[in-house]
């Protein structure tokens, strides 16, 4: 993968929807959008400034609304514990659906909008967001003259490089970075820093599932000898993504090895300092699972020490269909040695 993706309109674009403001003398306002993928704590989503790109998945006859909506996620828990996802199809909005996605959420009280994205080498939603950007523009343009606004503006649309707990770790840099009223012009290269050193680890339950979801996606981390070796052995492995890309980094005997192991090297890195105060982790399956393991209880106490926030969320769904019941994502932005497994 290349640096940073980004698509950056003209100055002179905005975005617009039911309500306009035509005060030019208002503060500067930024939104941010994620695509449903991405997972974030609550209290980003609390933001008015926040919208989320919606991911249509369909499985068998059955289609489902992933959009960071509880009760949504609950019914796909409900109806797919037992790895029906395996056969679902996502149905991400193409490029005109994402231009009136733009246009409907973002009024004129808006100078700036950052768009992340799930990884551009595992799904077409960079793409179709930087070309629903381009395809708002001349009514963004219309609507900023009409209304007497003349000040500059900017969509970005942003390759994070990652996928479900690492995509919401710039997502998550980016609302703190607005927060502390950063200039805009050096937002971009912290941005940049931060996806570059932005870890993910994926701990599939079920090696058959994740393999043939892996597989959709372009994805050949989880080989067929280690789907046959893995079943005969409950072998779960720990799988690193990064800057676009996938790779095993481990081998557990079992969940709570995986666990243990993938929480305790976390602890240690948090220890060490992060590049974010941020630490996610996202699970398929109900939180409770997680309940009573002295790993992570270590990592939350580092956390706690290192005044670093630890995110410990329900997966998105798009998230539990690709990695399947009982998969767990853990992302943090560090330098790191994979070697210490």
């Amino acid at each position: 993968m290349k640096g940073l993706q980004m698509q950056v309109l003209d100055p002179e674009r905005t975005a617009a929807s039911g309500e306009l403001s035509s005060n030019p003398r208002r503060p500067a306002r930024t939104g941010i959008v994620i695509d449903a993928s991405c997972d974030v704590a609550p209290t980003f989503l609390a933001s008015a400034d926040v919208a989320v790109i919606p991911i249509p998945i369909r499985i068998g006859t059955t289609t489902y609304i992933d959009q960071h909506d509880a009760t949504a996620t609950a019914r796909y828990l409900r109806e797919n514990a037992n790895g029906e996802g395996a056969t679902g199809q996502s149905l991400p909005l193409d490029a005109a659906q994402m231009s009136s996605f733009f246009l409907e959420h973002f009024a004129l009280d808006y100078d700036s909008v950052y768009c992340l994205t799930i990884t551009a080498s595992r799904s077409p939603i960079f793409e179709a967001a930087s070309q629903g950007s381009l395809l708002a523009t001349s009514a963004i343009r219309g609507a900023r003259q009409e209304n007497g606004i003349a000040r500059p503006f900017q969509f970005r649309v942003i390759d994070t490089r990652n996928m479900f707990a690492g995509s919401g770790i710039p997502a998550m840099v980016l609302q703190d970075l607005l927060r502390a009223q950063v200039p805009a012009k050096d937002i971009r290269g912290e941005l940049q820093r931060i996806i570059d050193a932005t870890h993910t680890y994926y701990v599939p339950d079920n090696l058959g599932y994740a393999r043939a979801r892996s597989r959709v996606r372009g994805d050949r981390s989880i080989s067929l000898v280690s789907v046959l070796l893995g079943g005969a052995l409950d072998i779960k492995p720990i799988v690193l993504g990064r800057q676009g890309d996938t790779h095993p980094v481990a081998k557990c005997r079992g969940r709570d090895d995986a666990w243990t192991r993938l929480f305790a090297f976390a602890a240690t890195r948090v220890r060490a300092g992060l590049h974010a105060p941020h630490v996610i982790v996202s699970y398929a399956g109900p939180l409770q699972d997680l309940h009573g393991s002295p790993a992570l209880d270590q990592l939350r106490t580092a956390c706690e020490q290192e005044n670093v926030s630890l995110h410990i969320l329900p997966m998105s769904i798009t998230g539990m269909m690709n990695i399947g019941p009982g998969g767990l994502t853990l992302a943090f932005a560090a330098e790191t040695n994979d070697t210490a497994f």
